[in-house]
Order: C-alpha cells, then structure tokens, then sequence
C-alpha cells in the first residue's frame, strides 16, 4: 500500500511538472527547417542596386526553400538604422539575423543581445567582428579581391605615378582588408614607382564620394590615378575627374556595377573593374542560411552542405564561406552579365 501510494504520489508531481513547463515554441531557437524560420536579411543600403540584386538572388533561393524572408535595411550606408533593424529582427523572434555590416564592431552590441535571444547570427558581403557571428558568406577570397583591383590600376598607371583611394566607410571591415592587400602589393619590388598619397572615405554616399574625389585631384595636381573600391566611389570620381578636365591623364578603378557601370567600359572612360555575381551571392547566403539554421553547418571548417545549382560548398576558416574567384569587367565581357545583376524578384 505505501509503494502503491508513493508511485502515485510521484506521478502527479510529474504531471504538475509538466503542466507547469514552458510550452515547445517555435521562436528563433525553435526551427529545425528554414521553412518554419523567419529571417531578417539587412544590406548596408536599400538605395544601391547591387544590394537589389543580392535581394533578387536570396529571393531566387527562397522559391526552392522556403522561408519568410525580411530584406530590410537604411535607404543610406547608415549604422543606427541597422542596428535598429537588428532589434527588429530579434523583437520579431527571427530565428536568423544576417547583415553585410557598414561598422563591424558598433553592430556587435545588437547582434550579442539578438543571438542571447536566440536568433542565429550571420554575415555575408560585409563581415562582423570576431565572435559576433556564426557564418560569414564572402564573395571571395579577400586578398584576391584587393588584388584583382590594383592589378588594373597598376597596368594603367604603368606602375608609375601617384594614387589616391576613395573608399566607402571608414569602418568597413571587408573594404579595409581589401586596401590592405593592396598595400601588400605596393610594397612589391615592381611596383616601387608606384606612390599612394591619400585614403579618402565617401561613406558610400555619391555627394561624398564625389567632394573626396574632387579633393584629391585638387589637392596632388600630378595624380595619375584613383583606386575606388566601391561602385559608388567608381562612379563618382569617374565624374570628379571628367567635371575638372583631368579624365585624360588620372585613370579610375576598382569596383563596378555592370547593371549600372557598363556604359563606362563601352566609352573608355574606366579600362576595367572588379566585382562578381550578387545575385549569385545572395542565392548562396541563403543556402547557407538554410544549412545554419538545420544545424547541418554551425561554422566548423571542414562542414558541407548543398547550395543548389552552385553545388556542395565548404565552411572555411573562421566560418568563411567562399562565392567563387572575383571577376575583372571589361568592355569585352560585360554584357554577358546581365542576368547576374538583374534585380526583379
């Protein structure tokens, strides 16, 4: 009788127990499929359409996937308003947060609160800082990158002569290791008669980039050349060195929209720039979002998984996980890109 009545004294305590236990959720932490997730995927500006077209190609993967994908960002290259998105994103229990960062370490606070929330952090485009992510999706090898953007100026300048950059933010973690590698390679033997005079930063605002080009040529009157590693940058001091009468002797590269820039491979007006398929990175970010959330991937390298008609790709050091090789746009090539720059949902 005391045994009989100890089992039942012991299962209604653990039919209280379970009464009072936390109901399963279906918050971030939740999902085990992509298709039961919400995701908030934040560019570092809706205005710029190589952001359109990252937008086009996460939306292409989401047809195969599934998902309900949130692509929201500041219409300007604007730090509050991503970490604004950010708290949106974790106050609307996204089980995955994504960004291409415009201040790598002032998004860190916003990201550390979203994943003690439980939302899964990642990055692609624009890293993070250390720690503050799980992923990170890069359109290619960084140094390659750097690289592929001097190789054009070098060969225009004849590597000879005065540079300057005209960046987009100072804080922008990708684009800073991309002038890295470039200063690796100004430090190359061949390129000795090479010299770079100023960094400029434009904040990747058109008006900005266009005052610090302008600056630049103003300030150096025997400037041969201005490195612009971003499309905005490119486009702006294209015009600077034009609107001043110095489009004959001053060179500009660097990165290229061809949606947007091929018109300046057709004339002459820039011999070559850098850039690869957005849509394409887009299309694989969310792939690997996909993987991140099943836990098929957590950042290990060595970790696989399927990215659909890219094929199996493979988590790298440091959670990177690569696109492919950059692409150097000439006047030759460009017009066979469209598809990857098209920006229809």
């Amino acid at each position: 009788m005391t045994a009989r009545r100890t089992a039942l004294t012991a299962a209604l305590v653990l039919t209280l127990l379970g009464a009072c236990a936390p109901a399963a959720t279906t918050g971030p932490a939740g999902p085990k499929s992509i298709r039961d997730c919400n995701l908030t995927m934040i560019p570092k500006s809706t205005d710029n359409p190589y952001f359109a077209a990252v937008h086009t190609g996460m939306a292409d993967a989401r047809r195969e996937l599934g998902g309900d994908l949130s692509f929201v960002g500041p219409a300007a290259g604007d730090v509050t308003g991503q970490i604004q998105r950010i708290q949106s994103g974790r106050q609307r229990g996204s089980c995955l947060i994504g960004l291409s960062a415009v201040d790598s370490a002032a998004v860190a606070p916003a990201l550390n609160a979203a994943r003690e929330h439980g939302a899964k952090i990642m990055a692609w485009d624009g890293d993070v800082a250390p720690g503050s992510r799980g992923i990170f999706v890069n359109m290619a090898a960084t140094d390659a990158i750097g690289r592929a953007q001097f190789d054009i100026l070098a060969n225009a300048m004849q590597r000879t002569g005065q540079f300057g950059i005209v960046s987009s933010q100072a804080t922008a973690e990708v684009t800073n290791k991309w002038i890295a590698a470039m200063h690796a390679e100004l430090a190359r033997p061949e390129n000795k008669g090479m010299t770079l005079v100023k960094t400029s930063y434009g904040d990747d605002d058109a008006k900005k980039s266009y005052d610090a080009a302008v600056a630049l040529i103003r300030a150096y009157p025997d400037l041969r050349g201005i490195m612009a590693p971003t499309p905005i940058a490119l486009e702006a001091s294209v015009k600077a060195a034009a609107d001043l009468g110095a489009a004959n002797r001053i060179v500009v590269t660097g990165l290229g929209n061809p949606s947007a820039d091929a018109q300046l491979l057709h004339n002459g007006q820039v011999p070559a720039y850098v850039l690869w398929s957005p849509r394409e990175l887009g299309y694989l970010a969310y792939y690997a979002a996909a993987a991140y959330i099943s836990g098929e991937i957590s950042g290990r390298p060595g970790e696989s998984f399927a990215a659909g008609h890219l094929g199996r790709r493979t988590v790298g050091a440091n959670g990177e996980i690569v696109l492919g090789d950059p692409i150097t746009f000439t006047k030759d090539n460009v017009d066979d890109y469209t598809h990857d720059f098209e920006t229809t949902d």
